[in-house]
């Protein structure tokens, strides 16, 4: 799930395409989850995303496994 200023967008993730780094963190290609959810990079900066939370939904229950906050003024 991206969490924009003014909007929220739920991606669907492939579990083939999650995975957990070398330190041990979950992670996912977000170009991968974009591209197979027809969105771009260009998408991603419009919508001025403030985090990317990786969300597990289980018997219609969503927990959020991990959040990446995403720091536009750099």
């Amino acid at each position: 799930m991206v969490i924009g200023r003014d909007e929220t967008i739920q991606l669907d993730v492939e579990e083939s395409d999650v995975l957990v780094n070398a330190d041990g963190v979950l992670d996912c290609p977000i170009d991968t989850v974009l591209r197979k959810n027809n969105y771009t990079f260009d998408d991603l900066n419009s919508w001025l995303a403030k985090e990317i939370q990786f969300i597990m939904i289980k018997n219609d229950v969503e927990q959020i496994i991990h959040r990446i906050s995403l720091n536009m003024n750099l």
